[in-house]
């Protein structure tokens, strides 16, 4: 009995043994099929390579002029690219997608953000031309509103005092010599305007024969004031800034444009501007000018658009979308945003032909709407990896490895 029962263990062990080694063979031939499906093949076709002497980091698959400075393109070196092999199971495994590079119009629009500013040719400042005293002031703090003619504040000057007695002077002998003294008298009311009289004043000094001690200013336009530098009794000089008046009838927007999309600008494009918090879209303007510089942070640009605000309804500091259209470019050659790889030097894609998928060099150009416009490197009617472009990618460059390298990675 015991004879049997050892029979039959050892029996039991061996079937186990026998069956755990085909598991592993198993498991070992379907790793190696799965390797094998995607299999490396370095195509020794060489593409040519051409680049601008002063300017290398212009380069083109074809002889040609630079688009910098003109001179004929060297030829560098001869590039070779490697290609992968993968079946169509292991296609839809790694849900690789394609489309085609077709000939498509490309509207050139730039989506950005806007700040609302002053219109600074709607700025307008109060000196006086006279040092003196503030005697009386009507405008009492920052942000108050004011109409063309407001009275602003009034104010005593020892030498515009001494300017009217000597207008009433000259009136005076004028009036008994006649145009004799006219010349005197046009001299006179000649330095009352230098002063800062206004026609209003002097017209005012002529009919009541009497030195005013205190001498108003007015507001030149409506708005609201922006800066208030002025206090009852001050003592105040020409140089001092004492009020500032900023008309809001029209406001500027300043808008951010990247330095990619640069070449789309120019002025009197067409803009819309929205207004979320007033539920209002679409507003219609233009491009009004474009700022020379960049800034080198962002590296964008601003330009600035007038819109007229007679409701004031846009309010400095608010931020608020804005769509610039730059017109069209038609019938040129554009594949999709995501089929791009970005490089330092220069920009790459898969290209699809059959089962296997070739890496390529490619320059590219305005970009909109989801796709690039490609200036070389690919034909209408290629067909481009939209997804899983990064593994293929990967897979290309270990084929070029050396040998030694490649053969590093064992199973």
């Amino acid at each position: 009995m015991n004879k049997i029962y050892i029979l039959a263990l050892l029996l039991w062990q061996s079937v186990f043994t026998l069956s755990a080694q085909q598991t592993d063979i198993g498991e070992h031939s379907t790793h190696q099929h799965a390797e094998n499906s995607l299999q490396h093949s370095v195509l020794p076709q060489a593409t040519a390579l051409y680049a601008c002497p002063m300017h290398p980091h212009i380069k083109r698959d074809a002889a040609g002029n630079c688009p910098i400075c003109g001179m004929d393109l060297l030829l560098q070196r001869q590039q070779t690219t490697g290609s992968v092999s993968v079946d169509g199971a292991m296609q839809q495994a790694l849900a690789i997608r394609t489309e085609t590079a077709a000939k498509r119009t490309l509207w050139r629009f730039i989506q950005t953000f806007a700040q609302v500013t002053y219109a600074e040719d709607a700025i307008h400042h109060n000196h006086i031309r006279a040092e003196g005293w503030i005697e009386q002031l009507f405008v009492r703090s920052l942000g108050q509103r004011v109409k063309a003619g407001d009275k602003l504040f009034s104010y005593y000057a020892p030498d515009l005092l001494v300017a009217q007695d000597d207008y009433l002077q000259a009136l005076s002998v004028s009036t008994q010599n006649g145009e004799r003294s006219s010349s005197l008298l046009n001299r006179a009311e000649t330095r009352l305007r230098l002063l800062g009289l206004s026609d209003k004043d002097i017209n005012q000094l002529k009919q009541s024969r009497q030195s005013q001690y205190q001498i108003s200013v007015y507001a030149h336009q409506d708005g609201v004031v922006t800066m208030l530098n002025v206090r009852d009794g001050m003592y105040i000089k020409p140089g001092d800034t004492l009020i500032e008046i900023t008309s809001l009838n029209r406001v500027w927007l300043l808008a951010d444009v990247p330095e990619v999309q640069q070449s789309w600008l120019f002025e009197g494009m067409s803009a819309e501007v929205d207004i979320p918090s007033q539920q209002l879209s679409g507003i219609e303007t233009e491009v009004d000018y474009i700022y020379p510089a960049l800034d080198a942070q962002s590296r964008s640009s601003k330009v600035r658009l007038s819109v007229e605000n007679s409701k004031q309804l846009l309010k400095p500091n608010m931020l608020l979308p804005v769509r610039l259209y730059g017109g069209a470019l038609k019938d040129v050659l554009t594949i999709p945003r995501d089929a791009v790889l970005p490089g330092g030097n220069s920009n790459r894609v898969i290209v699809q032909t059959g089962d296997s998928f070739a890496v390529r060099q490619i320059s590219t150009g305005s970009s909109a709407q989801g796709y690039v416009q490609v200036l070389s490197g690919l034909h209408e009617g290629e067909q481009v990896v939209v997804s899983g472009q990064f593994l293929l990618d990967a897979e290309a460059s270990l084929s070029q490895l050396p040998p030694g390298n490649a053969n590093s990675h064992q199973h």
